[in-house]
């Protein structure tokens, strides 16, 4: 139904009808031109405003019953899509912590593993420098076994 049809029908001016639906928040379809399409229902939504304004009251306490079951409807709806998004934007979070959790683990283990190799280089090199300090220590040890007396046989006898 058009809104001229509509606004016959209530006996009111067709620019009525669509400051009503602005002003009441009615959700009216509208065709591909962008024209209101009403339906049964939003013909009776339009008979219960039109009711309360003949009654005296202005928008300020102004609402009807099918207004009222659309809103908590339409609200209901965004609420839900909200918590929706909500649980997954944390199980998103969580799975990114998880993630980088697991890749710090890898990068201290890949640390560690650096470190012992480093640390089992530094032993061996510790070692050897240990062989080498007792070779030295042993060579020392023989050299100053020599008895006295052939040194000092071998300092009168030397030619």
């Amino acid at each position: 139904m058009k809104t001229s049809e509509v606004a016959k029908l209530l006996g009111v001016n067709p620019r009525t009808i669509t400051k009503w639906i602005h002003q009441f928040e009615l959700n009216c379809e509208k065709n591909e031109l962008g024209h209101f399409d009403f339906s049964e229902e939003d013909v009776e939504s339009l008979r219960e405003v039109q009711k309360t304004m003949q009654q005296g009251s202005r928008r300020q306490g102004v609402v009807t019953k099918v207004v009222d079951e659309e809103m908590t409807g339409l609200l209901q709806q965004q609420l839900d899509e909200l918590l929706t998004r909500v649980i997954e934007n944390e199980r998103r979070t969580e799975e990114k912590a998880g993630e980088i959790v697991t890749f710090q683990i890898l990068e201290h283990r890949k640390e560690l593993d650096a470190l012992h190799k480093h640390i089992q280089k530094l032993e061996g090199t510790i070692e050897e420098l240990e062989t080498k300090l007792k070779d030295q220590h042993s060579v020392r040890e023989t050299r100053k076994a020599a008895p006295k007396w052939r040194t000092f046989l071998t300092g009168l006898f030397s030619f």
